[in-house]
């Protein structure tokens, strides 16, 4: 009789123990609405209280997240979360994120998600990645791109050491650095992880101590990706120049970006456009590049090809080390100005002037293409066993 009631008593203890199967669940849909409320009262403090801090990289683009819904906050935002499974601490769903932004259409985008308990708290850390390792590259990808991460890999491991040592970076920390890719497989989804407000069509992205971002489709190729990886890389190796690197204007990021995708794949430099564009009056003030934020639509091409124009006018006037050193003095602190003196030995209007003047004028004729000269069609010359006319067959 003792020994039944102590097996009572000891079942009855070990149900009061057992975890509760919805106690993951409560704990985590708590968050979402903390989140939800942060996003739409700009409280970026009250939202990343909610991010986990195990992936420093995402915890570097969920600050980037914070910090744009802090200025620009959505007029409204719903996470639901589909079917939870629960293992040691962890937890995956199917997240469905869907925002509006002020004055805007609604948005959604959909993906399964990660949340990690800690101290008694589930937190937000991120996408659920499949993974792809290889020496010093680390791929993140959608289902269904396990091809481009292979692609991916070998893109990346032929770009990497051209785009350091053209940085002059191939003695520093970053080649022995683990390069972590992430590959999505949607434009919706990569806006997303970037910010709610993000609209503009995008192939890649990047900021400092984040992973780079990549769209891609299915049917990526080495060498697309190749061209796109040198592209982000580019920015990677930028912002080692110096503390203050992405606050250099916005132009010489861009510019630089693409002159390291020159570099690597060979590709023509925007020379053609640029003088069409001085023939029209169409180059655009620097100081309207300059702002991520501030840019006019307008002008947002010009970023990308005036800069890089620009960009390479320097490297191939001055030398590449002395662009190096332009970007690093910046990157350090300076002002456009002040690194340009230092640097290459002109303020930055000296040095404005001279690129321009180094292009057509304004409402200077377009050349005619050069004529091809003609071919003269080659004389035929009887063969040396042609018989005479009329000789039988």
């Amino acid at each position: 009789m003792l020994s039944a009631m102590l097996h009572l008593m000891l079942s009855a203890s070990l149900c009061l123990a057992a975890p509760d199967p919805d106690a993951a669940r409560l704990g985590i849909e708590s968050q979402l609405r903390v989140m939800e409320q942060a996003m739409v009262k700009a409280d970026a403090p009250a939202y990343l209280a909610a991010v986990s801090e195990a992936d420093s990289e995402f915890l570097h683009e969920q600050r980037y997240f914070a910090n744009d819904f802090a200025k620009k906050p959505p007029a409204e935002v719903t996470i639901s979360l589909g079917e939870l499974k629960e293992t040691d601490g962890a937890a995956t769903a199917r997240v469905t994120w869907a925002w509006t932004m002020p004055g805007a259409k609604a948005r959604e985008v959909a993906f399964d998600a990660r949340f990690i308990e800690a101290d008694g708290k589930w937190l937000y850390a991120g996408e659920v990645w499949e993974r792809h390792e290889a020496p010093g590259v680390m791929v993140l990808f959608d289902p269904g791109l396990e091809e481009v991460a292979t692609n991916t890999v070998e893109a990346f491991t032929a770009v990497r050491a051209k785009v350091e040592e053209s940085f002059g970076l191939e003695k520093s920390a970053l080649p022995a650095r683990t390069q972590k890719i992430k590959l999505y497989g949607s434009m919706k989804h990569l806006q997303h992880s970037i910010c709610l407000s993000y609209t503009d069509g995008l192939g890649g992205w990047n900021e400092p101590k984040e992973s780079v971002k990549i769209l891609a489709g299915r049917s990526s190729r080495v060498n697309q990706l190749k061209g796109l990886l040198s592209h982000e890389y580019g920015h990677v190796a930028t912002f080692e120049l110096g503390p203050k690197s992405n606050v250099m204007p916005w132009w010489v990021l861009e510019g630089v970006a693409e002159l390291s995708s020159e570099v690597v794949v060979h590709g023509r430099r925007p020379r053609a456009t640029l003088e069409r564009w001085a023939r029209a009056g169409r180059i655009a003030p620097w100081d309207s590049l300059a702002d991520f934020e501030n840019c006019e639509d307008k002008w947002k091409g010009h970023v990308y090809t005036q800069g890089h124009h620009m960009i390479g006018y320097i490297s191939d006037t001055f030398g590449r080390e002395k662009l190096n050193a332009w970007m690093t003095e910046m990157s350090r602190g300076a002002t456009i100005d002040g690194a340009s003196v230092t640097a290459l030995g002109r303020p930055f209007a000296q040095l404005a002037a001279e690129w321009r003047a180094a292009l057509p004028e304004e409402g200077a004729e377009e050349p005619a293409p050069a004529e091809e000269p003609k071919k003269e069609e080659p004389k035929k010359e009887p063969a040396a066993t042609e018989e005479p006319a009329g000789a039988p067959k």
